[in-house]
């Protein structure tokens, strides 16, 4: 019984670790983006192209999640690919594989092997991770996502 209470005593964190994962991912991602597109707002003259500041936009709320959700695998290779990506200004394309007429079996495992492809090619940096990570990868993933989808809600009807 007296450990019980010494353990309810040590406890600090909260009950619901969702919603401080949430909170912070929120507090980082909207520090660092407010920030860089305050930045960018500065630096915009009148004579600046319009896609310039598109994709400067893009890259900074891309680059604010890459940030905010650190020590995960697909925020590296995000974090690699924007940084390729805007250092040269050149977007990558994938090809395209097709699977030929084959036996059953054969296609059934080349079909669950392009299933896999197309799932590694979902998260950035997809292919430096284990095929036993990516389902744990994309969930994570998939969670950064929809917390940037309701920061960025929460940011637009705040200006509004």
């Amino acid at each position: 019984m007296e450990a019980q209470q010494q353990n309810k005593r040590r406890r600090v964190y909260s009950m619901e670790p969702n919603k401080i994962v949430q909170s912070i991912f929120a507090r980082n991602y909207l520090s660092y983006l407010v920030s860089a597109l305050m930045k960018i707002k500065e630096n915009t003259s009148s004579s600046k192209d319009h896609n310039d500041i598109c994709k400067n936009v893009k890259y900074e709320v891309e680059m604010a999640m890459v940030l905010s959700a650190q020590g995960f695998a697909w925020s590296n290779g995000l974090k690699v690919k924007l940084q390729r990506e805007h250092i040269n200004n050149v977007a990558t394309t994938e090809g395209d594989n097709n699977l030929g007429m084959e036996k059953d079996s054969v296609r059934e495992d080349k079909e669950d092997e392009e299933k896999m492809k197309n799932l590694i090619s979902l998260i950035p940096g997809g292919e430096e991770i284990c095929d036993e990570q990516v389902v744990n990868e994309l969930e994570s993933y998939i969670k950064c996502l929809q917390m940037q989808v309701n920061v960025l809600q929460c940011l637009i009807a705040e200006t509004c």
